[in-house]
């Protein structure tokens, strides 16, 4: 226990470095060392502070820092923090403590014997067909953002990717011989998924406007770009706000768009195993909690194709 005075700030850059080693995503390296951070803040910001080293790192404190992170306000928008976002923080402290119980840094592990916040099962609403066209409508026009933004939301519906995965895509990623996209998953898992032709003709349609881009000089390979360059996953995010409004529908979240994918994949007949290696789940509890919120409709609708009641 020679090193139970370490200072959490230095432990933490060894762990970014062991998650660096394990080639972990950068999403979520950035996540792991956000979340301790907060924790280190929310051990300094106590009366009296508390000294941010191993010592700290105890049954009590972790879950006196969640319990104070449930009844915090999101900085943003002001409303109360989301069980998910508490259920993360745990998460993370999780995975950084098992890391210092094996460099023996912790001779015991705080988080034995305790458990997570609740998070209440939402399912997340898949938005009507109809909406998808009153979206697609308000992105028309030949101009670059109405050409990018359709590219994008097409690209969302058809494939189903994470928000992280489509704003990371590069212009190689395409192939446009065999109508696919390689995205990288959660694990750094590369994955090729198959889009249709209405998807291909938007994609060359923004690849061509794309070329007269001035982000686009000295063969920047990033396939989204906006005013400052390569798009993020929080410029996605406002392009289907903005659209939305345009369109005048409920807003969207991208995710929404994922479960559109799922729902219908499933509602067309589609494989669950072939829907877990396009989405990239590896565990049938993702499969599941996607299937949920639309198992009535497709439960409903398979029973009128099946006229079970008129065979007899």
């Amino acid at each position: 226990m020679g090193q139970d005075l370490d200072a959490i700030v230095e432990l933490l850059e060894d762990f970014v470095t062991e998650l660096r080693r394990a080639n972990k995503s950068a999403g979520t390296i950035d996540c792991y060392s956000r979340d301790v951070g907060y924790f280190v803040a929310f051990l300094e910001a106590r009366t009296p502070p508390i000294e941010p080293n191993s010592d700290a790192l105890t049954r009590d404190n972790i879950g006196a820092y969640i319990i104070d992170t449930l009844n915090r306000a999101n900085r943003r928008t002001g409303k109360p923090i989301t069980p998910e976002y508490a259920n993360r923080q745990y998460r993370s402290l999780q995975q950084f403590c098992k890391y210092l119980v094996t460099e023996e840094i912790l001779e015991d592990n705080p988080f034995d014997k305790m458990t997570p916040p609740y998070v209440p099962e939402k399912p997340i609403p898949v938005p009507p067909i109809e909406d998808l066209r009153k979206l697609l409508a308000a992105c028309e026009g030949t101009d670059f953002e109405a050409r990018r933004d359709t590219a994008i939301i097409r690209l969302l519906v058809d494939i189903g990717p994470r928000v992280g995965e489509i704003a990371a895509l590069d212009v190689d990623a395409l192939d446009f011989q065999e109508n696919t996209a390689l995205v990288i998953g959660k694990g750094r898992q590369p994955r090729v998924l198959p889009f249709g032709d209405k998807t291909r003709i938007a994609l060359r349609r923004y690849l061509r406007i794309r070329a007269r881009h001035p982000k686009a000089a000295n063969n920047n390979p990033a396939l989204w770009l906006g005013k400052r360059g390569q798009m993020t996953s929080w410029g996605i995010y406002q392009i289907l706000e903005r659209r939305a409004n345009a369109a005048g529908i409920p807003h969207l979240h991208p995710h929404q768009l994922r479960h559109f994918f799922a729902h219908n994949w499933l509602a067309s007949g589609g494989q669950e195993q072939d829907l877990m290696m396009l989405a990239g789940w590896r565990s049938r509890q993702m499969l599941g909690r996607y299937a949920r919120a639309t198992a009535e409709t497709r439960a409903r609708d398979a029973h009128r194709k099946a006229r079970l009641g008129d065979k007899l």
